[in-house]
């Protein structure tokens, strides 16, 4: 997945005429060793892409911890007349520009089932985060769950399906 991504984000850079620098700078960026989470699917806003960039400083520490390595992939496209969700795609590149996330956030764009197919079997924890009750499906989670990732996700879509309380579980949250 890391070799992947880098030689997509070389061809990305390319494309836009990069420096030969800015172009080889992407092989410090994606660590294989490091927790990978997963984001990939259209961008809309109920589904909160940038959801994790409220708190930069918190997101920076977690990603940024030299005993437990994170970073994050997303990739996805928004619908052409969708502006806010083209708004968070910006977002988040602009974000990955940031030097604390430089190595460690990447946008992968073109999103088609080659890419879907690197992330969903590449990544260790699907994200899913829709406003609920309108996430429709979420198949991309199951594809992922279908490869070895973990799910992180509110119970909306197949999820709460597939969510199964246990008594001991439920005593326990209502504790809280």
């Amino acid at each position: 997945l890391v070799g992947f991504c880098r030689k997509r984000l070389q061809h990305q850079l390319a494309q836009r005429n990069a420096s030969a620098k800015e172009i080889d700078d992407v092989s410090q960026v994606l660590n294989s060793e490091a927790l990978t989470i997963g984001f990939a699917r259209r961008f809309a806003t109920y589904k909160r892409g940038t959801l994790l960039f409220r708190d930069q400083d918190r997101l920076a520490a977690l990603l940024n911890n030299p005993d437990r390595p994170v970073q994050i992939i997303f990739a996805g496209k928004a619908h052409p007349a969708d502006n806010p969700g083209k708004e968070l795609i910006k977002n988040i590149i602009q974000t990955a520009k940031d030097p604390r996330f430089r190595s460690s956030i990447v946008f992968i764009e073109d999103y088609d089932i080659n890419v879907a197919r690197y992330l969903v079997q590449g990544v260790d924890v699907w994200l899913n985060t829709p406003r609920r009750p309108l996430e429709a499906c979420g198949t991309s989670g199951m594809k992922a769950a279908a490869n070895g990732a973990l799910n992180m996700s509110i119970l909306d879509g197949w999820w709460c399906e597939a969510y199964n309380r246990s008594e001991e579980h439920t005593s326990e949250l209502q504790s809280h």
